[in-house]
This record gives structure tokens, sequence and C-alpha cells, in this order.
């Protein structure tokens, strides 16, 4: 194995801030920037949105729809089955690992719910052959023939398969038969039409025919979006076992780093190693980020990136009841301003007003208020006049985020 590299975090930190395009907008189009950057986790609410255009500041709400509807980018199960938004040049590779993690679950179940052999291709075909325009679920299947779709009656209600239409879609999506589109043009849902895509994903493309092969090249892009990163959050992030993970490592040649203050043992690109080794440019960049940003998740949680100063101040965290230390949060629920590649505040929209509030953890520099008050109000002009409210997610409401904006400014 090569020798390992060590690296100080501040460094580290700096190559990651620059690597997720905050110091400076991405020139590319909406589909590069999300493979140089990382896969948008889309739940529901606006933070998709709010996740490119922190990358590509002058990125309008249409130009991302557009991106979706003309598949360059695609909502589809990814990494750990999670749906993320993916750029349509790894959507098959995307496609094939969550179909890896999830066959073997979905397979068994549908034998425990007497699913007869054949059925769910023959249902398949009927669906391909009905979508002659995009429909959803509910719409699809009451223009499916009488029949087409069975009820799997108490037993399927026991393993969370109400009928034979979910399972059928989750395999044609697989396949890349059918695909997701957006239901009234936006991302800011959990709801989407299917359609029959003008060209398979899979058309021309070359995704490694053995698992390992596959786990290797997942582990390269990452590297390349996140890296350097520790096998464990690998494994977290991709929803491989640890062993799996580290075998993908391995096998994709990833070069060995020490984090101090992060990881004893981290993974970079090999062609980053120059790059690692040079002191870091001194950046002065303001970000207001979103809710479960790919700045703050990958490297185990947010201590990575918070001065330890703050380590103890206590927040909400994601799926957590109570509050959780800042230093041990792996997903925080409030939307972060980050200063310098370093969490700084916090920050939420405030409707009635039409404005960012945000609460720094100390005073500003004097020299940085006009900075962080212009990008306040940029970002605030994009919620309020593109995407029209600022839920994070599918169960997240108005009264939520005006309680969320009224806590910061009182914290302000």
């Amino acid at each position: 194995m090569p020798k390992q590299t060590a690296l100080a975090l501040d460094r580290a930190r700096a190559h990651w801030y620059v690597r997720q395009a905050l110091t400076a907008a991405h020139p590319g189009p909406i589909e590069d920037v999300l493979a140089a950057t990382g896969w948008g986790r889309t739940l529901g609410g606006v933070d998709v949105y709010l996740a490119l255009r922190a990358r590509k500041p002058d990125m309008t709400r249409a130009e991302l729809d557009s991106a979706v509807e003309a598949s360059r980018a695609q909502v589809i199960p990814a990494a750990r089955g999670c749906i993320y938004l993916v750029p349509r040049a790894h959507v098959p590779l995307a496609l094939r690992i969550a179909e890896e993690l999830a066959r073997k679950r979905l397979d068994a179940e549908l034998v425990k719910a007497g699913v007869k052999p054949g059925e769910m291709e023959a249902l398949g075909k009927q669906i391909v052959k009905t979508l002659r325009a995009p429909l959803g679920t509910d719409a699809l299947r009451k223009a499916l023939p009488a029949g087409a779709v069975r009820s799997l009656g108490e037993q399927g209600k026991k393993i969370g398969i109400s009928s034979t239409l979910p399972p059928a879609l989750r395999l044609l999506e697989f396949e890349g038969a059918i695909e997701r589109t957006l239901e009234g043009g936006r991302l800011d849902t959990e709801r989407y039409l299917w359609r029959v895509p003008a060209k398979s994903p899979f058309a021309g493309a070359r995704v490694p025919s053995d698992a390992p092969a596959r786990h290797a090249e997942l582990a390269g892009i990452f590297a390349a979006q996140f890296g350097p990163v520790s096998t464990a959050d690998f494994a977290s992030w991709s929803g491989f076992s640890k062993r799996v993970a580290q075998a993908a490592i391995e096998r994709r040649g990833l070069a060995p780093v020490r984090v101090d203050g992060y990881a004893e043992e981290a993974w970079a690109l090999e062609e980053d190693l120059p790059v690692l080794a040079k002191p870091a440019r001194d950046v002065a960049a303001v970000s207001f980020l979103s809710f479960e940003d790919g700045y703050l998740t990958p490297h185990g949680g947010t201590a990575a990136v918070t001065d330890p100063r703050y380590h103890q101040r206590e927040m909400k965290s994601w799926g957590m009841p109570g509050k959780t230390k800042l230093g041990e949060a792996a997903h925080i629920q409030t939307r972060a301003m980050v200063l310098d590649g370093l969490i700084a505040g916090f920050w939420e929209y405030d409707a009635a007003q039409r404005e960012v509030v945000y609460a720094p953890f100390e005073p500003l520099p004097a020299k940085r208020k006009p900075e962080v008050k212009r990008a306040a109000q940029q970002v605030a002009a994009f919620i309020g006049d593109q995407l029209g409210h600022a839920r994070s997610f599918s169960l997240d409401t108005d009264e939520l985020v005006r309680q969320r904006a009224a806590d910061i400014r009182q914290q302000a």
C-alpha cells in the first residue's frame, strides 16, 4: 500500500470547500455541478434548489426543473436506496447500485406476498404500453386494464406492499424502462409522474457487470466529490458494509490519507494528492447552505466543519429527539451559514418579511457584514421570487418554517 499522506484538518476542509464549488461558482451546466459536487437529496422541499444555487448562484428554479424535464438530471433511487437527483452520466451506475441493495429483499417479499412467477414481467409490459403520456401512480392504476393490478391482501399489507403495482414500478425503474418526471413541473414534492424515457439510460452506458467493479466505480465518484473521506463515511453514504466499502476503496486504488481531527485513515484520489500537498489558499466566502447539504454531511457530521469552540452548542438534529451538540450531530435540522469553510451560524427564511434571518455564533467582523448581508438578500430573493416557500421536506409546514425563523431572530 502507498505511503499515507498526513494532513491537518483545516487543509482537508479547505479542499472540501473548494471542491464543493462554494468558493467560486461552478461554470458548467447543472448536470456537471451534480457530478462534481455530489448528488442532491430530494426530500420534498426546496433544499435541492438551495443546494444547487449555493454552487451556481446564477441558477434559476426553471433552469433546474428544465434539466430534470430533459432527463439531463434524474430523480432516482441511488446510494443506500435513498432518492437523489443524479446527473444522467451517473444514472446507470446509481440504478444498478440501488437495485443491488434492494433486489434480494424485494424478491423475498414478493414470494412471501404470493406473487406468481412472470407476474411482474407481464404487468411491467402493460405499464410501459399504457404510459403513452406521463401519469402519476394513481392515474396509472386507473388507466391500466381491469385486473392488471392485483391486490396482495393481508399478507402483502404485513410486508408493506398492498398491490403488485409499486414493485412493478420499482423493477421497471431499475431497468431504465420508465423514469420519474416532475408533477407540476417542480422538484419540491415527493409526488412524481412516470413516463417512458426517450432513450434508456443504459443505452451506450458502460456499467461493470460485476458488483465489486461497480462498488469501486462508486468509491471513485464519492472520493472525487468529497475526498479525503473515511471508509466508515463512504459505507454510511453508500449503504455498503464497511468490509465491502473498504474492498471498493482498495480496488479503485484510492490513496491513503490521515486527516488529524477527522480520520486516522481516510482516502483521496491519487490525482488530488499534489493539490492537497500545497498550502490552502485563503478564501473569504459566505454560503447559506441547504438542509442536509453535501458540504455538511459526508464527513461524519458537522464536527469536521465547525470550530471546536462551538462543538458544545446545542441544536436540533434531524431524526433525533431533543437536542444534540453541534460537535456530535450527524444531520443538523437547521440550515447552516458557513463562513470561510466553517459553520458560523444558522439561518431561515422569514416569509412575512421576505428576508433571510441569520444568527451568527459571534458578532461578524465589520468588514464581512456587507458581504453576508448581500448574500442573505440574494438567497431571500431566490426563495421569495422563484420558490415561493421555504419548506425543507415533505412533512414540513409554513408554520414550522415561521417558528424556526422566529427562533433564529431571537438568537440574533
